[in-house]
């Protein structure tokens, strides 16, 4: 069915210059009846449906203080509409005899809730996670001991007044802390738009909203539970924002903190220290021009470590390594030539980290008195969501989430001596029978205008002949990265590589993998250098024969939505845009939304500062070509 609006041209020319004939204004059409919907969706269901109501992959992962077993978040889909249930599974790691036995994940978690993020307790007896069974959306505690058999109970009797979003172990299993947010926060940008609860359930979906600021009250709290008396207190001042925190010692706690809950406060942020006695803080490093990024702690607390990063969603940032003293604050940074995502402390003196150098997951040990930095192991694949996110092994290795272009997701073991071996893998029917039509992937580099050299993957049909239509791919961030993922991150990219495009994800400066200088390069200069990076990739494709001039396309999201935009105002080589979320205008971006990060000048309100000059909105008029542009991921 399709629905058409006309003009009524009896008034003369319209203002696109069309005379005294109706003219469509709109028009609405029901494609789902159409062959290419049809066609889309039975790509789609053939590739996913087989593995509807099993476990798809894999996520948290979680080592056993003995190294027996290997805890994580497992993800259970059951229609292309609906997102995936989010489960507790356990399986067993190969030791000794067990070397040859091929381990099947058990899940530990049941019913229509989501369970994520399992922790083992110091003495591995009791797995700890967090569960929203008692209202969707609201996550509490909940723990399993490993020798009862029984469905996990409560951890804390009473539930707390908030959405738990993570929590720590004491080093004696005597304590954790808890950090607690309050209803109605805003989620992350990774995580999507809106609040992490809606309180009003009432409301329909379609009623406008009015946002005020969060009260001064409403931010993320750190609180103690004492596991002997069972008491649960809060342990962080009142409007104080806690994002991040670990254990510092016995008597401490190390976290992230600013004054302010919203997304855009997360820079603002200083790392302290928080007495559990007196809950007094103690500034260990002031706000600075750097986001900070996972805190973490000696076993006795003598030194703090964390991720110093250019900028970024706060859920995914990566860089280099600072090490504090606790008692003086002095800081030390030790420079590798690997953005860094995770760390883990080994001993008093080493710290396991991994992260991305160039298009490669690396793997380090970092003597953090002598500063030395062994490399233990690297792949070509992502191990992890996005970023590299393994988990330590007590006697040394550690276990990942593996994945590729023609990978699916595995769960493998990396020894001390660098040895990899899988232990489960995920691939099921539907990638067996998608991994024929995925073509080949190339890593691949090309020169932008000023020298500085450009990265990225380019996926080639597996039929057709050069030059091939091609789709540019830009990542959001613009502090982020395409890694070498199932599918090329997402489905409808293998889709367009089987239908005959090849598709170019594309990381130009501002990127992670390069280096603190290359993230850097964006800053300041939204839509300039990065996009001529963009553009100087067509060029060599097109002048190598590998891309078709006359059909070539651009899609991102977020800031990827930016440049599907601003990329169409900048040239007429495109032939389609698909901006998905994008910023068309910076000014109205930065009076709207909670997130401000200075990526551009520091003029919001001058309209001669790039907030008007990088605009695309601004330049509408230069784009000719088809453009759809999706507000979010539901479009």
């Amino acid at each position: 069915m399709t629905v058409q609006a006309l003009g009524n041209g009896e008034r003369g020319q319209n203002s696109c210059g069309i005379r005294n004939h109706d003219y469509p204004l709109a028009e609405v059409a029901d494609i789902a009846d159409s062959q290419i919907w049809k066609q889309v969706e039975g790509f789609f269901t053939k590739v996913h449906a087989p593995s509807f109501g099993q476990l798809s992959n894999a996520e948290d992962l979680a080592v056993s203080p003995d190294g027996t077993r290997l805890a994580f978040t497992g993800y259970i889909w059951s229609s292309l509409q609906d997102g995936p249930k989010a489960h507790v599974y356990i399986v067993d790691l190969p030791t000794g005899s067990s070397m040859s036995a091929v381990p099947v994940p058990t899940a530990v978690s049941h019913g229509p809730h989501n369970n994520k993020k399992p922790k083992w307790s110091p003495d591995g007896k009791t797995l700890v996670f967090l569960s929203d069974r008692i209202r969707a959306g609201q996550y509490q505690l909940f723990y399993l001991r490993s020798d009862r058999i029984g469905e996990a109970q409560p951890l804390v009797s009473e539930p707390l007044q908030g959405i738990i979003e993570d929590f720590s172990w004491s080093h004696d299993g005597s304590a954790m802390l808890i950090g607690l947010a309050a209803f109605g926060l805003p989620k992350s940008g990774f995580e999507g738009s809106g609040t992490l609860v809606d309180l009003d359930v009432s409301r329909s979906q379609w009623t406008p909203i009015v946002k005020t600021d969060h009260a001064t009250m409403d931010v993320r709290s750190l609180w103690l539970h004492d596991l002997q008396s069972h008491q649960t207190r809060r342990i962080s001042p009142p409007r104080r924002n806690i994002w991040r925190f670990a254990w510092c010692g016995p008597q401490d706690a190390v976290a992230i903190v600013s004054d302010r809950p919203g997304e855009g406060a997360y820079k603002e942020s200083s790392l302290v220290k928080i007495s559990l006695s007196d809950c007094v803080e103690h500034v260990m490093v002031e706000r600075g021009e750097y986001f900070m990024a996972q805190p973490t702690a000696s076993p006795s607390g003598s030194k703090v470590a964390f991720v110093e990063s250019v900028g970024g969603d706060r859920t995914k940032l990566a860089g280099c390594i600072v090490c504090v003293d606790s008692k003086t604050n002095k800081q030390t940074r030790i420079t590798s030539n690997v953005d860094i995502s995770s760390l883990e402390w080994v001993n008093e003196e080493t710290l396991f980290s991994m992260g991305l150098r160039d298009l490669t997951s690396v793997a380090l040990k970092v003597n953090v008195l002598t500063h030395e930095v062994r490399e233990l192991w690297s792949t070509g694949n992502a191990c992890g969501p996005s970023y590299p996110q393994p988990a330590g092994l007590p006697g040394g290795g550690f276990a990942v989430v593996r994945q590729g272009w023609e990978l699916q997701p595995e769960i493998g073991l990396v020894s001390e001596a660098g040895a990899y071996s899988r232990i489960h893998s995920f691939e099921d029917d539907g990638g067996r029978w998608l991994r024929p039509q995925l073509g080949q992937s190339h890593a691949v580099s090309w020169e932008s205008t000023d020298g500085v050299e450009i990265q990225g993957f380019l996926y080639l049909p597996p039929k057709g002949q050069k030059p091939y239509p091609l789709i540019l791919n830009v990542h959001g961030g613009p502090m982020s990265a395409f890694v070498d993922q199932w599918m090329g991150y997402r489905t409808w990219v293998a889709f367009l590589v089987a239908q005959g495009y090849a598709i170019l994800n594309a990381n130009p400066r501002g990127s992670l993998g390069r280096g603190r200088e290359f993230t850097q390069g964006v800053v300041g200069d939204v839509g300039g250098g990065d996009a001529t990076d963009l553009l100087r990739g067509l060029d060599r494709l097109v002048g190598s024969g590998v891309a078709d001039a006359s059909r070539l396309g651009v899609i991102g999201g977020s800031y990827g939505g930016f440049q599907s935009a601003w990329l169409t105002t900048l040239t007429n080589r495109f032939a389609a845009a698909i901006p998905i979320s994008p910023v068309n205008d910076w000014n109205l971006q930065w009076l709207s939304s909670d997130l401000r990060q200075r990526t551009l000048d520091n003029r919001p309100y001058d309209i001669e500062s790039l907030y008007f000059r990088r605009s695309p909105l601004r330049y509408v008029h230069r784009c000719t070509l088809l453009s759809y542009c999706a507000p979010g991921s539901w479009s």
